[in-house]
């Protein structure tokens, strides 16, 4: 019998490995209603911000710009709101990805208008953020809830830390190794 299968009496249930009863993995998804970390699956958004030129580099930093329409900036705007609730950015690139953890910040806004009172009106939002993978590789593989497969990171099993630590992986010491 694999995991896969179901077991028990009645036969609906899959096992539950040895790892998922010692690291206290619970039958069912937390509630968001009784937690206030755990997102509704309707809120929880990934978004890839896209650029058609520049590279993200091998170290996760990169420059980029693009010029965006109105509607195209709207729809920027919103996906940014979106990964700022799930904690999840990512940015790429024809060279290169590099997705992040993302907290707060600050927003600072300016104007500098010519003779004819026009100008530009700059929004800069700048956002905590720690790099959680990067490769200059666009087209690699992504795990966890945006490749949309679990994973337990080996460091829980290993480690002596506790659950806590390993939450939006905050436990990846080295997001630009491949292994």
């Amino acid at each position: 019998m694999t995991a896969d299968e179901p077991s028990g009496p009645d036969q609906s249930t899959p096992d539950r490995s040895a790892v998922s009863d010692e690291l206290d993995v619970p039958d069912e998804p937390p509630d968001p209603a009784e937690m206030s970390h755990v997102l509704p699956d309707e809120k929880l958004a990934y978004p890839d911000f896209t650029f058609e030129d520049g590279a993200v580099e091998a170290d996760g930093t990169f420059d980029l710009e693009t010029a965006l329409d109105r509607e195209e900036m709207r729809e920027w705007l919103t996906e940014l709101r979106g990964g700022l609730a799930s904690h999840d950015v990512g940015v790429s690139a024809p060279e290169g990805t590099a997705i992040f953890g993302v907290g707060g910040g600050d927003v600072s806004v300016s104007f500098d208008p010519d003779e004819s009172h026009r100008g530009r009106l700059e929004f800069t939002f700048s956002i905590d953020a720690k790099l959680m993978t990067c490769s200059d590789d666009s087209d690699v593989r992504v795990a966890g809830s945006r490749g949309g497969e679990g994973f337990i990171p080996l460091d829980m099993l290993v480690e002596d830390r506790g659950p806590q630590t390993y939450r939006c992986y905050n436990w990846i010491d080295e997001p630009t190794e491949r292994e």
